[in-house]
């Protein structure tokens, strides 16, 4: 009995182990990843990395290559908290299941996923990288051996392979290849197929790596400013060739044949503007850059993505308003763009550009200074510095406590601002402000005659709002 008794507890603890694994196995990779970010939100790396090898090795039965090409970016992620030493070995091991791909698309893909590391790799550790003497002629095999021109040769190798075959990535859909890509809210419009995705990687990457190119063009000419007609045909100036400058420009010049060839204006005007930006970033000509703008806020006018164009002539003025001792005049300038857009094209999807640049301009703010002590029967001169509020609640207070017991409260209440309850009131007033028809700040000093020897508090906020600011 006891023999038939152990033979069936066996027998259970294998079906219970047998079932136990095939639960085990429909585990889905995709609630594998789950556990992935759990693990990384706890910053627990080590067991992340378990979990990471498990998705690699399952993905790799199942000849899932998104998720093995995803998974090894993981791994080295989780690796490189875990132990940084090992960045050479594994951006090495990457590259090579790169070449390994016979799939153009996903070639391209990874190449430019290459260049990601060794772009990372070079940035983790520029300050050291970029002080040592540059070598010319040879690459040392060990990566921690190489100086800033070799990186910068290296990456941008890689995202010209990542490029190579233009007519392949713009036939490919960007959502081919969906687990490995972050979309944006407006990428399947702006960025819609791999080649728009690439390429605008590659001038992220590039500028990102600024510092390891020694040779800089300054772009200060107009020319670069053309429309994006006259723009395309450009010739890039050969002195500068393979500086970051001409790459991004070529890059620019790719997407907008593209784009132009495909009408999808939306992208068209995307691509554009980012070039004309990037242009005045790295000129500085900023009065060319409005020019251009306007340019293309001409030729849209009757387009509701003009809206496009007019968030970035009012965050021109923007800015200018806050570089320029006329500030007001920009920002007034700012208000009115928006609110041009707005009144024309106020169903446009993302008309909130404008909206949101308005509430930034009309924001309210307020700030008050005033002595902390005075003579009974004097003036107490309180200056309020103030911007778009039209009135103030007023509100004084007499304190009925000691010194000591108010100063306690106080010091235990700093961060609260919370009122002091043995207060009473005296007096409530309005106080109606100047406004400044260009959104800008206005001073105004108030006067209050004090009373008696004793504790006062004021309390001043905007109208109908709670409390902006306190004093006492």
């Amino acid at each position: 009995m006891k023999k038939i008794l152990f033979i069936s507890l066996i027998t259970l603890i294998i079906v219970s182990g047998m079932l136990l694994a095939q639960v085990n196995n429909k585990i889905t990779i995709d609630n594998r990843w789950k556990t992935v970010e759990e693990l990384a939100e706890k910053q627990l790396p080590e067991s992340a990395l378990k979990e990471v090898d498990e998705i690699l090795v399952q993905a790799q039965k199942e000849k899932n290559t998104g998720q093995i090409i995803k998974a090894l970016l993981y791994k080295m992620r989780f690796t490189l908290d875990k132990a940084p030493e090992k960045a050479p070995e594994l951006i090495h091991e990457f590259e090579m299941f790169a070449e390994k791909s016979t799939d153009p698309a996903e070639k391209a893909l990874l190449h430019s996923m290459t260049a990601e590391l060794y772009a990372r790799y070079y940035q983790s550790d520029r300050w050291t990288i970029n002080r040592r003497t540059q070598i010319a002629g040879f690459v040392p095999n060990e990566i921690k051996e190489w100086s800033k021109n070799i990186y910068f040769d290296k990456i941008s190798a890689l995202l010209d392979r990542s490029l190579e075959n233009i007519e392949v990535l713009q036939k490919t859909d960007v959502l081919q290849f969906d687990v490995l890509i972050e979309k944006g809210e407006d990428s399947r419009t702006l960025q819609p197929t791999l080649f728009d995705f690439l390429a605008h990687r590659k001038i992220e990457m590039l500028t990102g790596i600024a510092e390891a190119s020694d040779l800089k063009n300054p772009l200060q000419s107009d020319r670069y400013f053309v429309p994006f007609t006259d723009f395309v045909a450009l010739r890039l100036d050969t002195i500068y060739s393979v500086s970051i400058e001409n790459q991004v420009l070529k890059t620019y010049q790719q997407l907008i044949a593209f784009h132009m060839k495909d009408k999808n204006e939306a992208a068209l005007l995307d691509v554009d503007l980012s070039r004309l930006e990037y242009v005045k970033d790295v000129s500085g000509r900023t009065e060319a850059y409005l020019n251009a703008l306007e340019v293309l806020e001409n030729k849209y006018a009757k387009n509701e993505i003009v809206v496009e164009v007019l968030s970035e002539k009012a965050n021109y003025y923007l800015q200018k308003s806050y570089e320029s001792a006329e500030n007001g005049i920009f920002r007034k300038k700012a208000y009115d763009v928006c609110t041009d857009g707005i009144k024309r094209f106020p169903k446009y999807k993302r008309i909130d550009l404008l909206k949101n640049l308005q509430k930034n301009i009309t924001q309210k703010s307020l700030s008050v200074s005033h002595n902390e002590v005075v003579k009974p029967a004097s003036n107490l001169s309180i200056n309020i510095n103030s911007a778009n509020i039209n009135t103030l609640q007023i509100n004084i207070y007499r304190i009925n406590a000691t010194a000591l017991e108010y100063f306690t409260f106080k010091q235990n209440n700093r961060r609260e601002n919370e009122a002091f309850s043995k207060r009473s009131l005296l007096e409530s007033r309005e106080l109606t402000l100047k406004i400044d028809p260009n959104f800008g700040v206005t001073d105004t000093v108030y006067k209050i005659k004090s009373g008696d020897y004793g504790i006062y508090e004021v309390s001043i906020n905007v109208k109908g709002e709670t409390d902006k600011d306190k004093i006492s």
